[in-house]
């Protein structure tokens, strides 16, 4: 989390202490502050600047830079874009996990992405991403992490305590993909996504691509209102985790979690995962892929898609799980017991 203090009359972000801080306005004026321009330097809350674009290109890379934008709302007509080293990109006021915070991002890209990040150990804080695009390019998302397709990967993303509002996107669109798809040379290893809310995703909320092995996505909201959200986690890369999210999906032949890469050896854990409907899956697995699942709570409308594994089971893989069932009629089970 970026933690921003004022210390000897210069503003820094406590976690990256040698980078500079460039503010960006949200629309909130700070006291006796100048208006928002471009061509000012961008130091102070009082002198900030006008654009996100214009905070993340003054920044150095490696110096450990930070763009911190101000309370309110601000449109975008271009997707962001990092492509410097160790840059944080936050909300100037901090959020806490699941929170929808007080800086507002608001999509007018027309058919991209709201944010690109292409260099290493990246972080985005607390940033709300108003998506509605009803008209995006197909298999884009809302952040997209290694999108370049020069060879490289894109290391140390953490996305924290955002909150991507999907509501009125395009049935195309994915929320976070982690790497490009397909592509194990420009993929996004060690990512982190934390905290963070996605609702109403209109195909799958999080992409992890294959090659962007060792990620993790933790503590996470994934739900939509309409029958929408495919996958809440897709899962193409090796040796990650997926832990104490809550995750409801409703599609038909959707699922909480897909497993769909050979030998993923991914660790699925303390999850509260819900298919809503009769045949939406709350586990899914391709018939060659290994996981270990321990301590989720499965809600399924049919006991046939609460733990699926397309094939018999692979191995090695193991499912200790507990999981209730509702399907139409309340049923006198161990589990669930009605009251009428």
């Amino acid at each position: 989390m970026a933690r921003l203090d004022k210390i000897d009359g210069k503003w820094i972000n406590t976690d990256r202490p040698g980078g500079a801080v460039f503010f960006v306005s949200g629309g909130t004026s700070a006291l006796k502050g100048l208006g928002s321009s471009d061509g000012n330097l961008g130091t102070r809350p009082e002198e900030p600047l006008s654009t996100i674009q214009g905070g993340l290109d003054k920044c150095v890379s490696g110096r450990g830079d930070t763009v911190a934008i101000t309370p309110g709302s601000i449109t975008i007509t271009a997707a962001l874009t990092m492509t410097l080293d160790d840059v944080t990109l936050t909300s100037a006021q901090p959020s806490s996990p699941l929170e929808y915070g007080s800086v507002v991002v608001v999509d007018a890209t027309a058919a991209t992405s709201m944010l690109t990040i292409n260099a290493n150990n990246c972080e985005v804080n607390g940033l709300v991403f108003d998506d509605n695009v009803a008209a995006a390019t197909a298999d884009t998302g809302v952040i997209m992490i290694s999108t370049a397709n020069t060879g490289e990967l894109v290391t140390g993303t953490v996305i924290r305590n955002c909150y991507l509002d999907m509501l009125g996107s395009d049935s195309d669109r994915d929320g976070i993909c982690v790497g490009l798809t397909t592509d194990a040379t420009d993929a996004a290893p060690h990512t982190l996504i934390e905290g963070t809310t996605i609702l109403d995703c209109d195909q799958d909320a999080i992409v992890i691509n294959v090659g962007s092995n060792h990620s993790a996505v933790r503590g996470c909201l994934i739900y939509d209102t309409a029958n929408t959200t495919r996958f809440g986690v897709e899962l193409l890369a090796l040796q990650c985790q997926i832990q104490d999210n809550t995750i409801w999906t409703s599609t038909a032949s959707g699922a909480c979690v897909h497993n769909g890469i050979a030998a993923a050896r991914a660790l699925i854990s303390g999850n509260k995962l819900a298919g809503f409907t009769t045949t939406t899956y709350g586990l899914k697995a391709i018939a060659t892929a290994t996981q270990v699942t321990l301590g989720n709570w499965i809600g399924s409308g049919a006991t046939a898609y609460v733990n699926d594994y397309t094939t018999d089971n692979t191995t090695p893989s193991s499912d200790a799980n507990i999981s209730g069932f509702f399907a139409g009629t309340p049923g006198a089970t161990a589990l669930n017991v009605p009251s009428v």
